[in-house]
């Protein structure tokens, strides 16, 4: 070829060509969708689950429609949104929502969008019927078209998690759309009413001008601009009869035939072929961006590699023998993941996945990739105001023995629990740190309770350091809200003493454990050092004394002592109903031989006792007997009394000049009850 311009021309169309023929195979490889089923991890899947109700919360690898990716799955319903903004537009109406809950709440990590509901009727539940489109969870506008003018139409929102849980409606708002008015009917416009040179290029819409528009011959080499017809204007396809060289026909070179595309070094050596959708490479691929749907390096059973993609997802496995890790990015789900298997042959050989997505960061470290295999497993996520680590004994089950770390700016705890309920939870907050522990549910029918703690804090009023051990509470029945507790606290310059409080309704001391069972038989004992003692006012004497001696003659009755004469007194008893009374006096009776003194009492209160010989003070056929009686009686348990003094005396008088009957006033005449422990 001797003319140059032709040659340059040739070479020219050539380059054409051939980014032509690049750019139809990039479009097949793209059209080709990678199985990227076949870079999951084997037999298996990662679930996260909720510790309390059990139920799957996030699942990474294999789905249940057999696809693969981090899936949340089910969720709280989120909480209703904010009244959404209704304005009018022709035909329709536009919907906006500023992307807050109702009341203010903070939005979930997990909260993805709101579905726009619209209905002819006030009051309307939203259903599949009444849905229109979404807003993202940023907020937004949406345009609900086409819609009846003039007709009265209502609006509500529905939030919807990540994992497709819907929660519950906006407030109802209506709207009313606007007419459409100022168009021209059909067929009104004729040339007439268009100005000569009134229609130019930016006013042609693209492709309105078809070839039945042009006529035959009318456009011509003039009316071609030079280089405005390129290879994108060309056809789709361009068969050749022949082959093009760009380069020298004998070196450096790109060729296209119906060999596909080859190119060639300056030795005329091939450095690479593209050929029925395959290309080869026998040189270095040196560029800024790299653009393809699948990348295969390495040969096994040495490590290998793949990258492959397309408009949805990314993938990029590496595998060395049956270990394998993979790292993938889906756009439709928004998340980026990494899974590890340690051997993707065994379904029961170790798992582990990170990812993120929307706001959170999570992980799982399975014993086996095999859930029913139930072998121990740990998860964590983390979002930006909380982060939280999982062990489980039984994989993501709370029905063996697991635990849980969290923490919020403001706290961090832990919790260890058990299959059977029962708990121990570990606290820090600002002023305090506890530790709380829950029993067991009764398996009898008792009410269940909250736990029980032990905390440190500063004691109000002391501003003590202060140790506390509080039990567990019932939430129903006739014991709830009671709690026993023990106070340790120490001392401090408001209170130069320690103090060591116990609240209970019973206090029981028994005898050590041995073997696991309590020593009933063994004596103990509760010892005091010589510098304490016991203070028990319930356990405090109470007495009366009396003010005036019985005078006249008698006749041998039990007489109750006036108020004034001889006071009553009142008392409880402790526990154990048991009391001591001391009687004491100075009297006697001269009158006969058997004349008799007797000073006694009678109970009322939680059981009635007279008065009775056998519990009084008694001297017999003496002048004057001065001595106390001590009596031991079993009363009710922690029942109040009263006791009344009375008197019993023979025969005799106190008066006359030689009276028989004498009562010495002048020495102790008194009765003391002492509630026993």
């Amino acid at each position: 070829m001797s003319d140059p311009r032709l040659r340059r021309q040739v070479e020219r169309l050539a380059d054409e060509l051939a980014r032509t023929q690049q750019e139809v195979q990039t479009l097949r490889r793209a059209a080709r969708r990678p199985q990227l089923g076949n870079s999951s991890i084997d037999s298996g899947a990662l679930e996260v689950r909720d510790p309390d109700t059990g139920a799957t919360r996030l699942r990474i690898g294999y789905q249940p429609d057999g696809s693969v990716g981090i899936i949340p799955d089910g969720g709280d319903p989120p909480p209703a949104p904010s009244t959404p903004v209704v304005a009018p537009a022709p035909v329709g109406l536009m919907v906006q929502w500023d992307g807050r809950l109702a009341h203010d709440l903070t939005l979930p990590a997990d909260f993805d969008h709101v579905s726009v509901h619209v209905s002819a009727s006030s009051g309307f539940i939203p259903d599949a019927s009444t849905f229109q489109g979404t807003i993202p969870r940023a907020g937004g506008l949406y345009p609900v078209v086409p819609l009846e003018p003039g007709e009265t139409y209502y609006v509500r929102l529905v939030g919807v998690g990540t994992g497709g849980v819907e929660g519950a409606p906006s407030e109802e708002v209506s709207g009313v759309p606007d007419s459409v008015g100022g168009v021209p009917g059909p067929g009104s416009i004729t040339e007439t009413e268009i100005a000569d040179d009134a229609v130019t290029s930016p006013k042609i819409r693209a492709l309105a001008v078809e070839a039945h528009h042009i006529v035959a011959e009318a456009i011509e080499a003039g009316h071609i601009k030079a280089g405005a017809v390129t290879a994108a204007k060309l056809a789709g396809e361009i068969v050749l009869a022949s082959r093009l060289i760009a380069g020298d026909p004998e070196a450096a070179r790109v060729e296209i035939g119906d060999f596909g595309l080859r190119g060639y070094n300056s030795a005329g050596q091939l450095v690479f072929a593209v050929a029925d959708g395959n290309a080869v490479f026998s040189g270095d691929i040196t560029g800024s961006r790299i653009v393809g749907s699948r990348f295969t390096l390495g040969t096994a059973p040495g490590p290998t590699g793949v990258i492959e993609g397309d408009s949805a997802a990314v993938v990029q496995r590496v595998q060395v023998g049956e270990t394998r890790a993979q790292i993938a990015a889906n756009s439709t789900s928004g998340q980026a993941n990494f899974l590890a298997a340690s051997d993707v042959s065994n379904p029961s050989a170790p798992l582990a996945g990170f990812a993120a997505q929307g706001g959170t960061v999570l992980f799982a470290l399975d014993s086996s990739a095999t859930v029913a295999d139930r072998l121990p497993s740990v998860t964590g996520q983390a979002t930006e105001s909380y982060a939280r680590l999982d062990l489980w004994s039984r994989r993501n089950s709370a029905d063996g023995p697991y635990a849980t770390l969290a923490a919020t700016p403001d706290s961090a705890s832990g919790v260890w629990g058990t299959a059977s309920g029962s708990q121990v939870r570990v606290e820090a907050v600002a002023d305090w740190v506890g530790i709380s522990a829950l029993p067991e549910p009764s398996t009898v029918g008792q009410p269940g309770s909250t736990p029980g703690t032990i905390y440190g804090f500063r004691r109000s009023g002391t501003d003590a350091p202060t140790l506390s051990i509080q039990s567990p509470v019932s939430t129903d029945g006739p014991g709830a809200g009671r709690r026993a507790y023990l106070h340790v606290e120490g001392a401090n310059t408001n209170r130069a003493h320690t103090v060591l409080t116990h609240a209970a309704r019973l206090h029981i001391i028994q005898g050590e454990l041995v073997d696991g069972s309590t020593d009933r038989t063994t004596d103990g004992c509760v010892q005091l050092a010589d510098t304490h003692s016991i203070s028990a006012p319930r356990h405090a004497p109470v007495r009366t004394d009396m003010v005036t001696a019985p005078s006249g003659t008698f006749g041998g009755t039990w007489t109750p002592f006036a108020n004034s004469a001889y006071p009553a007194i009142s008392f409880k008893t402790g526990w154990s109903g048991r009391v001591r009374v001391t009687i004491t006096a100075a009297a006697g009776n001269v009158n006969t031989a058997n004349a008799t003194v007797h000073f006694g009492f009678g109970l009322t209160g939680a059981s009635t006792i007279g008065p009775a010989v056998s519990r009084a003070w008694n001297a017999r056929s003496t002048a004057m007997q001065c001595a106390s009686r001590v009596l031991y009686m079993d009363l009710v348990a922690n029942a109040d009394y009263v006791l009344t003094p009375h008197y019993n005396i023979s025969s005799g008088s106190t008066t006359g000049s030689s009276p028989t009957v004498v009562i010495q006033d002048s020495y102790e005449h008194s009765i003391v009850v002492e509630p026993l422990i």
